[in-house]
């Protein structure tokens, strides 16, 4: 990562932006509930950051049909802040599952989507040094969780 782009960000203040954003155009029987915890700063490129933040909001709105529930929290885990996208959509088929990560992957027709979101969203938390995950369950929903290391020396 490339320090000198960084800036020094509280992330709960990002994602509150973003899930601002987010709101404005998925639908209004969706419910965006965000949960936050007290976070130390974090250096990062926030501009990624928000992008892949955006890109899970989205995506987990477009997985509910009708009226939903996208939770949005943050928490200490150890020496890592962990951000969490929840809905109650659809969940990914099991078939499905290990190609969500897949560059040009995508089950959205044709014209809708590039297959390139998580891709890019993995790649973008990859080089923050962190993980992306993903639990699902068909017809219940789908949680990512982000982890992003908190530098050595940087207090908690």
């Amino acid at each position: 990562m490339d320090h000198s782009r960084t800036a020094e960000v509280d992330l709960n203040a990002t994602l509150a932006s973003v899930i601002y954003i987010a709101k404005a155009v998925i639908s209004t029987k969706i419910r965006v509930v965000q949960k936050c915890s007290k976070l130390p700063r974090l250096e990062c490129h926030v501009s990624q950051l928000n992008q892949v933040f955006l890109n899970l909001i989205m995506n987990a709105a477009q997985a509910i049909d009708g009226a939903g529930v996208i939770t949005v929290s943050t928490a200490m885990a150890g020496r890592h802040i962990r951000i969490t996208v929840e809905d109650s959509g659809k969940g990914i088929p099991d078939d499905v599952l290990p190609r969500i990560f897949d560059p040009y992957f995508t089950t959205k027709p044709a014209a809708t989507g590039t297959g390139l979101g998580l891709s890019i969203a993995r790649d973008i938390v990859t080089e923050h040094g962190g993980t992306l995950t993903v639990k699902t369950q068909v017809d219940i929903g789908t949680t990512f969780q982000i982890e992003l290391p908190i530098p050595a020396g940087q207090p908690t």
